[in-house]
């Protein structure tokens, strides 16, 4: 379970840098694989620095796809900044989701399965819910067009990561 945990951070870690992560052929003999270990308490820690990176990574790319005035960048900026404030605590809430998935995956039942769905199901509307909301809220300080290229970006970089995590992620047993 522990190994599975630091797989699980790594991916996590993997997806918020936007790194490409490919699982290692299992092996029976431990000596002959590689293990980094990443203690649980330092995953928070991992995360804000993964973050930190992908955020000035996500901020050169939007400013060299999106051409904003001086005046549109004063306005813009500030504002996508309290948006990735919230994103973020919408990712934390992913987060908690996939450390139930690792805890329970290999054993889980119906039921658990049934709850984990809702709950995940309910997350992707709350991340639908907050673009809807940011896109409102950029359209009044940029055009609308130039809002719709910032999420057109934001969409692209989350599909790659979601690709990434999804990938990392054993299937039910």
């Amino acid at each position: 379970m522990n190994h599975l945990k630091t797989k699980l951070a790594l991916a996590i870690l993997a997806c918020c840098l936007g790194w490409s992560v490919s699982a290692p052929a299992q092996t029976t003999n431990a000596a002959s694989a590689t293990e980094i270990s990443v203690d649980a308490g330092n995953l928070r820690a991992f995360i804000e620095l993964a973050r930190s990176d992908l955020k000035t990574q996500k901020t050169l790319i939007i400013a060299q796809n999106i051409q904003f005035t001086e005046d549109e960048a004063i306005e813009f900026w500030p504002l996508h900044s309290e948006y990735t404030v919230q994103l973020n605590k919408l990712l934390d809430q992913r987060l908690v989701l996939l450390e139930q998935y690792v805890a329970t995956y290999q054993d889980m039942t119906d039921a658990q399965a049934t709850s984990l769905a809702k709950k995940i199901f309910a997350w992707e509307d709350q991340r639908v819910a907050l673009k809807r909301t940011w896109f409102k809220k950029f359209s009044k300080v940029v055009p609308a067009k130039k809002a719709a290229q910032f999420f057109q970006i934001e969409n692209q970089i989350n599909a790659v990561l979601d690709l990434q995590l999804a990938a990392a992620l054993p299937l039910i047993k």
